[in-house]
């Protein structure tokens, strides 16, 4: 429940604390000694608790205070710009407690909402999944929503019950390891990955490839959640997608799942320009300029 929920890391009990992803009793004890904290920044002032760690905790530990509204919700600090830019364009307020009932249903918000979060994920180059994300956990705090009570509706249940296991996986063959090959293998299905890390909209999971891909909260299905995940462990993955900027997107074996078509791409650089026929003309129209200027001043 710990990365579902959070902590109120002011108030929360060393045994609660300690289940925090990335944590252990040892920084958490640590924690506790430099209570009352105002912002989630200052964990990085914690002895022993450095970048990699805060990256890890950050979204899970919550505190309430004025200097940083956003660090009582469970939006990732790195997706801090984001979140308020969504706050600004829909006038949300974090500070005023409003109804479910006043937004969209949550199957909807994708299409209603099409327009802000393409314009979201362009500005921000994100993939419009990490903007729901953050949108959720907005309006989730807006609502005080406990995300425990998001149970998976009855059509859920047929889920397969054995996503993600890894008894039918395997490890990625070095023949697909390179970007450009899995791109071209995808969807690859049933490879063995281990988690490195957790955030609020997902778990990077190392999958054999050069760089770790994304497992979004979104592609857990309804019978997992981010707080059966731990730091450290095997879990059974396809990998859906390699993007422009060789961002691997994974989903739970077992489930399926396609890839997103709408997926954001970036497009490619435009090329430096080479000196060509307009430079040709460019020049030569100046030389002509230059010489006529020289007949004028030459006339009587």
């Amino acid at each position: 429940a710990v990365a579902t929920v959070g902590v109120d890391v002011n108030n929360c009990s060393l045994e609660i604390l300690q289940k925090v992803p990335g944590l252990n009793s040892k920084l958490a004890s640590k924690i506790l000694e430099a209570r009352p904290l105002t912002m989630r920044r200052e964990l990085l002032k914690v002895s022993g608790l450095g970048p990699k760690i805060y990256e890890n905790c950050a979204a899970f530990v919550r505190i309430e205070g004025e200097k940083e509204e956003l660090d009582s919700t469970l939006v990732h600090p790195e997706s801090y710009d984001l979140a308020k830019w969504l706050l600004k364009t829909f006038k949300w307020k974090l500070s005023e407690t409003v109804d479910e009932g006043e937004f969209p249903p949550r199957t909807e918000w994708e299409n209603q909402w099409d327009e802000v979060l393409s314009k979201a994920s362009n500005k921000f180059a994100v993939s419009r999944e990490r903007v729901l994300a953050v949108v959720e956990n907005l309006v989730d705090s807006m609502t005080k929503m406990d995300p425990r009570l998001k149970t998976p509706s009855k059509n859920q249940a047929t889920t397969i019950s054995t996503a993600g296991l890894t008894h039918k996986s395997s490890l990625l063959s070095p023949d697909v390891a390179e970007a450009s090959n899995l791109r071209k293998a995808c969807p690859v299905r049933g490879v063995i990955g281990t988690i490195r890390n957790i955030a609020d909209f997902g778990a990077f999971i190392d999958f054999g490839g050069h760089n770790d891909g994304l497992l979004h909260r979104t592609k857990l299905g309804p019978a997992i959640r981010l707080e059966n995940l731990l730091i450290g462990q095997e879990i059974g993955v396809d990998i859906l997608s390699v993007d422009d900027n060789n961002k691997v997107a994974l989903g739970l074996t077992g489930l399926n799942l396609e890839p997103d078509s709408k997926r954001s791409r970036v497009p490619p650089k435009p090329s430096a320009k080479k000196p060509g026929r307009n430079s040709s003309k460019r020049h030569l129209s100046t030389s002509a300029r230059s010489t006529n200027t020289k007949r004028r001043k030459t006339k009587p």
